[in-house]
């Protein structure tokens, strides 16, 4: 019985330091410098997605993942963050939305990877947003 509340104790340390770890991180603030589609044939949506990302900044909220400025990831729905990133592992942040949890128009899928694990002070990111996937760089502050 005291082997059990010692390791009950134990786990309860570990997910405390863990939750107040990625509570201590700095959030990000990134630059979109590219963008790409799946589709290989040219296409005004594409253009005016260029014309309306690329050069522009997002913020991302390390602790809950929700991206706010040009990129959004969060409209009817929370991000899930699957891995707060580290020396060794990249940031990582999904959010769906079905049909019937928007505006009725269909489904969508956004996912977020930070390279946090990059040496520079830069570190790429790569965010996919349904056929469209955005590319550029993230800085903390």
């Amino acid at each position: 019985m005291r082997l059990q509340v010692t390791y009950i104790q134990l786990l309860c340390a570990l997910f405390y330091f863990n939750n107040a770890n990625a509570q201590a991180t700095p959030d990000y603030q990134c630059r979109v410098e590219r963008i790409d589609t799946a589709s290989t044939a040219p296409s005004s949506s594409r253009k005016y997605q260029e014309e309306e990302h690329v050069g522009k900044q997002f913020t991302v909220e390390r602790r809950t993942g929700l991206m706010a400025g040009v990129l959004k990831n969060s409209y009817a729905t929370k991000p899930i963050v699957i891995d707060h990133g580290s020396t060794e592992n990249s940031f990582k942040v999904i959010s769906t939305m079905r049909r019937d949890e928007g505006a009725g128009l269909g489904s969508s899928i956004y996912a977020l990877t930070i390279n946090e694990f990059e040496q520079s002070p830069k570190k790429s990111f790569i965010f996919l947003r349904n056929d469209f996937v955005y590319f550029g760089y993230c800085e903390h502050f």
